[in-house]
Parts: C-alpha cells; sequence; structure tokens
C-alpha cells in the first residue's frame, strides 16, 4: 500500500515537472519562430533530454542503449516498436535530429501538441484514406532532404507487452520511394510504463537498435517483412 502511494506520488512529481517544462519549452518555441528551423530543433531536443533526466530521477526510469553504431550519418526512417509514451518523449532527444509521424489530433493538446505543430513533425489526419497516406509520402521525402530522420511506429498504437501486431506499410512505402535506409528499433518501456497507468514501475528500459536495412532494391513488402521480423525476434529475446 504504502510502495504504491510513493509511486502515485513519483508519478504526480514527474508530471508536474513535464507540464512545466513543456510550457516552458513551447514558449520559447514561438519566440524563436524568427530564428532559423534549427534553434528550434535544439530547443526540442533539450526538453526531451531533460524529461529522460526526469524520469530517471523521479520516477526511477533508468535505461540503456545498444546498437548505436547503427545509425548512419544520413538521414534515415526509423520503425519503432511502441508500447508507452516513454518513447515519444525521449526518442526526439537520444536519436539524431528526427520528426515523428503522429496523429493530427494530437495537435490539440494544449501546450504538448501545440510544441509538436512547430517542429516539423508529420500529422496524419487517420480518416482521410489515401490523401493521408499521399501527405505521408510528400512530407516525408521533404522531410528527408532538410536533413531530418523520421520515427515512425509501424504498429499504429501503442501493444502491451508481449503481444504482437502485424505492421502497417506507410514506413516501408515511404522507405522504398525515397530509397532511404531504414533503422528498426525494439525496446521494452511498457515493463516500466503501462499503457494508461498513471503508475511508472522503476526499472531499466533497454533499447536496441538493429542494423539499417538497404531498401532499393526490396519491395515495400520485403522492407515492411525485414523490419518486422527484426523487431519481433529482438523483443522476445528482451521480453524472455
Amino acid at each position: 500500500m504504502f510502495q504504491k502511494i510513493f509511486l502515485r506520488l513519483r508519478a504526480s512529481a514527474f508530471y508536474v515537472a513535464f507540464m512545466l517544462c513543456s510550457a516552458l519549452c513551447t514558449t520559447l518555441l514561438y519566440l524563436a519562430l524568427p530564428l532559423p528551423f534549427k534553434v528550434r530543433m535544439e530547443l526540442s531536443r533539450t526538453w526531451s533530454k531533460v524529461m529522460l533526466w526526469c524520469g530517471k530521477w523521479i520516477c526511477g526510469l533508468d535505461y540503456e542503449i545498444q546498437g548505436f553504431e547503427h545509425i548512419p550519418p544520413q538521414p534515415v526512417i526509423f520503425l519503432v516498436k511502441h508500447q508507452s509514451a516513454w518513447e515519444t518523449i525521449v526518442f526526439p532527444g537520444l536519436l539524431p535530429p528526427n520528426c515523428f509521424v503522429y496523429k493530427k489530433s494530437l495537435t490539440k493538446i494544449p501546450i504538448f501538441g501545440w510544441g509538436m505543430a512547430l517542429c516539423h513533425h508529420i500529422p496524419v489526419d487517420r480518416n482521410a484514406g489515401v490523401k493521408a497516406f499521399k501527405s505521408v509520402i510528400k512530407l516525408g521525402k521533404q522531410r528527408l532532404s532538410e536533413g531530418l530522420s523520421i520515427v515512425i511506429f509501424p504498429e499504429g498504437t501503442r501493444v502491451a507487452p508481449k503481444q504482437d501486431v502485424k505492421f502497417y506499410k506507410t514506413a516501408a512505402s515511404l522507405a522504398k520511394s525515397a530509397e532511404a535506409l531504414v533503422v528498426p528499433i525494439a525496446h521494452n518501456s511498457g515493463s516500466c510504463w503501462q499503457r494508461n497507468s498513471f503508475i511508472k514501475n522503476p526499472g531499466k528500459i533497454t533499447v536496441v537498435i538493429g542494423p539499417a536495412i538497404e531498401t532499393k532494391d526490396l519491395t515495400t513488402e520485403q522492407i515492411n517483412d525485414a523490419a518486422y521480423e527484426w523487431i519481433k525476434a529482438t523483443m522476445k529475446t528482451l521480453e524472455a
């Protein structure tokens, strides 16, 4: 009982820090609008690193990264396992400069959503069908040409630990169209930060970055399958 109360207090402190830091960062992002986009990118990355620090020292969410040497020097498409909000908060700062493909409705969230709209992320209206797909391809190519890598959660939503769902092909289609390298990423954040759970359980989150997948001579299905199989096999090891 006392342990649960303690965990709730820690989670409450984390969310207070989250709101304060997000409000400050969003304010600075708006003030930085007349400046080059690079300034806003660095502000966003700094916010992400601060939240990573808060998660570690307030909630006990330690982490380790394996395979960072697999990230190529040029912009790539990261296909990432999606288990919690942790990766959406900390990956902007953990990975090289990047943008996310995210649900357009998130921009309506006060402060946090407003900040996302200023950082060249790629919004998707899931009700728009083919139009949304074409928009991701068009904006994705543009972001890659601007020097930004792209983070995509191919499962489309958060998936509980030890559960497996097939990947949507949007990320693979973008990679094929842009002839960009795909870098798969597996992690077990859901073991500490469960979906729709207020409490964050202390523990170590392991992030494993896989070897880059060359897409030029592969079909969209082959790209998707290669990333899916690597992430699936790696998750079995992480969650054994």
